[in-house]
């Protein structure tokens, strides 16, 4: 049976002993709540599989509130409601507020058990297709605010709903979307970007929509626009807080009607789902008058908001271990570990350019590297020292060059064939850089 881990929700403390006794001997994870404020709490800190949570709960009180809530906050956890009234429209509303089942006071052992079992078997189906959908997304992390993100992300590709994904640079924003697109039932044809500050102003309308022949001086023939080439498929709008006001209105007008028109030509029924992107605070363009709350609202029926890597640091090691590791193997060289004190100054860091920063701190921790573990000073070589700063860009390059060639050189024995091969050069080439940048091709 697949681990899972059960909260028990009830003011009475003799029955939770109890039943977690109980439950525990058959091989489950149980903790329990005497109030609402302590249920709060461990939701918060915890993952759970199911709640049991009894009707009048909080004492003198219906409990349909907390489960409306604890539903609300996390729809994948099963909720099995204890009544001691039985009445059948008690259990008629716990299921319309979400729960998953309804059981009686008293509670038989057998039945019980039964129960959990049954919803227990539906849980580990529920969780082996999540993990199969998490890794089909393609992103890495395995913190709360990630797993979050995944679950909005696999609810997002079940429907055509536009989307908006924000998030500071270098949070895998475009990771998201292609996820979404793959995860939904456009994935047969190939997503289509566009970088939406990469187009000048005056040339958006064109861009987007397409023109026909004659359209305006230069038109010599007929040409596609991107809604058209995402034509049952997915559309990502990356940076779209750039989009000019003029270009904005045209936009929302297309995302509305579900209708484009070409320049010079006629009105056109598009099938396009919408996947937007920016890292800035779009209500904050809103304010200042520079983006529109209409098209806002348009593109943000689903929200996702990719936290930084700051706001979630049980991501950091793992995150560069892996990036540490991929990039051992394709350089065929062999991976590296990282000391404790490399380990403490990687979580300190604040990572303004998020997971893109921390992937070029361990690659280039490994090219500067000469042992099989990573410390602190391979890490801080590869940002800019005053020294480096004084450099010019030849020098840099020659430093980095060098370094890499050396590493690769040790790597293979101090063997020139063979580093020749990895390095998929020719010997004697190889052997004139080497003495170029003064690394010693014999040992001593």
């Amino acid at each position: 049976m697949a681990e899972i881990k059960i909260l028990i929700a009830d003011d009475d403390y003799m029955f939770c002993r109890l039943t977690a006794d109980l439950i525990r001997s058959q091989g489950y994870l149980v903790e329990t709540a005497s109030s609402c404020e302590e249920v709060r709490a461990l939701l918060d800190e915890q993952h759970f599989d199911l709640m049991m949570q009894d009707m009048r709960f909080p004492a003198l009180q219906d409990g349909f509130g907390m489960l409306e809530e604890a539903h609300a906050r996390f729809p994948d956890m099963a909720i099995l409601m204890i009544s001691g009234s039985g009445h059948i429209p008690d259990a008629v509303n716990a299921i319309k507020y979400g729960a998953s089942d309804f059981i009686e006071k008293p509670i038989a052992k057998e039945h019980l058990l039964i129960r959990l079992s049954r919803l227990s078997e539906s849980i580990a189906m529920h969780k082996e297709l999540r993990n199969l959908q998490v890794s089909s997304i393609g992103m890495f992390g395995s913190s709360p605010p990630m797993q979050k993100v995944y679950d909005v992300i696999i609810r997002a590709a079940k429907f055509d709903a536009p989307v908006l994904i924000s998030g500071e640079t270098g949070v895998g924003k475009e990771l998201a979307a292609r996820a979404i697109h793959r995860l939904s039932d456009h994935s047969a044809r190939e997503m289509v970007r566009v970088n939406c500050a990469s187009i000048p102003h005056e040339l958006f309308e064109a861009e987007i929509f397409g023109y026909e022949k004659g359209a305006f001086t230069g038109a010599t023939e007929s040409r596609k626009g991107f809604f058209e080439y995402a034509e049952n498929s997915s559309l990502f709008l990356d940076e779209i807080s750039t989009l000019p006001l003029p270009g904005q209105a045209k936009l929302l007008r297309a995302i509305s009607e579900r209708e484009i028109q070409k320049l010079g030509g006629k009105a056109k029924t598009i099938n396009t789902r919408i996947i937007s992107a920016s890292n800035q605070d779009l209500t904050q363009k809103i304010k200042d008058g520079s983006f529109r709350d209409d098209l806002y609202y348009r593109i943000s029926n689903i929200h996702i908001e990719i936290p930084p890597l700051r706001e979630r640091t049980q991501d950091i090691i793992p995150l560069c271990l892996h990036f540490i590791n991929s990039f051992c193997i394709r350089h065929q060289i062999m991976p590296k570990s990282l000391t404790p004190s490399a380990t403490a100054w990687l979580l300190e860091q604040s990572y303004p350019g998020n997971i893109r920063e921390l992937k070029n701190l361990a690659e280039h921790a490994v090219v500067f590297s000469s042992s099989d573990t990573l410390n602190v000073v391979d890490f801080t070589t590869t940002r800019n020292s005053e020294e480096e700063q004084n450099l010019s860009y030849r020098e840099i390059v020659l430093n980095f060059e060098r370094n890499f060639l050396e590493q690769a050189f040790i790597e293979n024995g101090l063997n020139i064939s063979r580093t020749a091969s990895y390095l998929k050069m020719d010997k004697s080439n190889l052997s004139k850089k080497l003495s170029a940048l003064g690394i010693e091709i014999h040992r001593k």
